[in-house]
């Protein structure tokens, strides 16, 4: 997706990140949220906006990692190179002298292999140019620095970026406790997105584990930004920090939040795990929203003629593996027995397991949940016979 709109003055371009088979998504978010000159990537999204866009975003996207501003590209094919370009860069422009700071790197290239060596050569360049001017020099700090610094190096093509973000925007700030595998918070708002649910459909999440995908869905259905619960973002140290302009994308955002009462429930066999879910959707706000149960998916009968299902079973993480196959089996034979009507999906990164399930995925689509690679998975539970029905075939 590439969309050209005006560019004004104050704009620069802005780089967003985000989890592999969600980009189309992020696009669309950044294109409704008034992101101009938007493009996919791999991994990211590029787009042009202002300092209050790039609030904006950072307060209000559902699949994005991190928000990053690019100062700077040159070309470097060995580490003195490298260094004499970040040195080059005026740093006394984007933080103090006495400041903290953090660097990331990733790297593609055979000139360099060793992220955290970059790393460390760009922290002597910057702290190098501080020292010589000040005789003071910035310290490191991962956990709240004034400056996090993103280098990307593609071959010898190499790209400096300020992150904005702070912590990786997937860390809403709502989820305190967490079970065994617990799924992104990016990836579950991304899957809900991607599944085209509306709120006025009954949202069932059986197996909720931590009740992220609950959560995510009320937030959605009630627009709430997902920075709501976030009281620290990187931008918030940069020098140019404009409080009174942040404090107003904060308030227009929250301005949006409505008050749908939409079905949404979520259920899990063990009670202990529904202690931290509850205790998740106590911190998001939503538990007037999100309705709790305890017990076991072969136990739940559909209180509508129609609903979506989001199963997020365990595949190897979570229980034996040998218990595994036998487990889809029996999901597959619930959907069919007690479902119909209805619309399923699944993710699941156990391709084997999956085969047991006794249907076929109308949909498939690749996601990560961090490095793990899973399938995401559609099943039309028809009602009445299926030979009657259109039969659509898996992408």
């Amino acid at each position: 997706m590439s969309r050209q709109q005006n560019k004004s003055e104050n704009d620069f371009k802005i780089v967003v990140s985000t989890l592999p088979g969600l980009e189309k998504t992020l696009a669309g978010e950044l294109l409704a949220l008034g992101g101009k000159e938007i493009t996919e990537h791999t991994r990211a999204v590029s787009c042009v906006g202002d300092l209050g866009f790039l609030y904006k975003i950072n307060f209000n996207l559902r699949t994005g990692l991190r928000v990053l501003r690019p100062i700077k590209n040159f070309v470097a094919a060995d580490i003195k190179a490298l260094y004499n370009e970040i040195k080059k860069i005026d740093w006394s422009g984007y933080m103090e002298k006495n400041g903290t700071l953090w660097i990331e790197a990733s790297l593609n290239s055979e000139f360099f292999n060793h992220s955290q060596y970059v790393a460390q050569v760009t922290k002597d360049a910057i702290a190098d140019q501080f020292r010589a001017a000040s005789g003071i020099r910035p310290s490191v700090n991962k956990e709240r620095s004034d400056l996090r610094i993103h280098l990307h190096i593609y071959k010898d093509e190499v790209t400096v970026s300020l992150d904005s973000s702070g912590e990786s925007l997937h860390k809403r700030g709502y989820r305190n406790a967490t079970n065994l595998a617990p799924l992104n918070e990016a990836l579950a708002a991304g899957m809900i997105l991607l599944s085209g649910w509306e709120r006025h459909i009954t949202f069932l999440d059986p197996m909720c584990g931590s009740a992220t995908i609950s959560i995510e869905a009320a937030l959605i259905a009630n627009r709430i930004p997902p920075g709501y619960y976030r009281d620290d973002f990187g931008f918030i140290r940069w020098k140019n920090f404009d409080e009174n302009l942040w404090n107003l994308i904060q308030e227009k955002s929250i301005d949006r939040i409505t008050d749908h009462q939409p079905q949404i429930l979520a259920s899990d066999i063990s009670a202990n795990v529904l202690k931290k879910a509850k205790s998740n959707i106590l911190n998001a706000k939503v538990e007037d929203v999100v309705k709790v149960k305890t017990t076991s998916f072969f136990d739940l009968q559909p209180a509508t003629s129609r609903g979506m299902i989001f199963l997020n079973p365990p595949y190897g993480e979570r229980m034996e593996k040998d218990d595994i196959p036998k487990l889809y089996k029996e999901i597959g034979d619930k959907l069919k027995k007690d479902f119909s009507g209805h619309t399923a999906w699944m993710i699941t990164s156990n391709l084997e397991a999956i085969k047991k399930i006794g249907l076929h995925p109308s949909r498939k689509m690749t996601l990560y949940n961090g490095a793990l690679e899973c399938k995401f998975l559609k099943f039309e539970m028809y009602s009445g016979t299926k030979k009657t029905k259109h039969k659509s075939h898996p992408e």
